[in-house]
């Protein structure tokens, strides 16, 4: 009797704890969740990975094959996060005050790459959007460093001061 007492008062008190295994298991992802991500991350970096190793080297004649390849990477690899992390959760974060001019430089630039490579056909259009892709998609991962944001925005005062006084500005 005196141990059921006892056993009780413990259940209650573990029961009662503020960090309880049902708050911290709320953020671990699904099995589900798990494998989309993986699936679509691995596509994302094979399509990445086929953009450089078989078009890159014959950008020159087909650049319009390396940007798509490379967008649908891209975008492969941020649906991921969207498996990951949930629809709703992932566009809030991707729109916040702090990451909208990264995610609207970053998708503006896949939509154009897009958009030039397949309706406009043009070459130089293509290879400029690729470029922009691949530097815009380089300040987005970084703006997910911590520090990184606030770095990018140092690093570029600094190139723009430095091109504005090259140019007697």
């Amino acid at each position: 009797m005196l141990i059921s007492c006892h056993s009780l008062r413990v259940s209650k008190g573990v029961r009662g704890l503020p960090g309880s295994f049902q708050s911290a298991s709320r953020n671990v992802p699904s099995a589900k969740s798990l494998m989309y991500f993986g699936v679509l991350l691995a596509s994302g970096v094979f399509f990445i990975f086929i953009a450089f190793t078989m078009f890159l080297p014959v950008i020159v004649l087909v650049p319009q094959k390396f940007g798509i390849c490379f967008t649908i990477g891209c975008a492969l690899i941020v649906g991921s996060f969207f498996a990951l992390k949930g629809p709703r959760y992932q566009l809030v974060h991707m729109s916040s005050r702090e990451r909208l001019p990264f995610t609207l430089g970053f998708v503006g630039s896949m939509v154009g790459t897009i958009y030039v490579s397949m309706w406009l056909h043009s070459y130089v259009l293509s290879v400029l959007f690729s470029l922009l892709q691949v530097v815009s998609l380089s300040y987005y991962a970084i703006s997910y460093f911590p520090g990184g944001s606030s770095g990018l925005k140092f690093i570029s005062s600094i190139i723009a001061s430095s091109v504005l006084r090259c140019f007697g500005r």
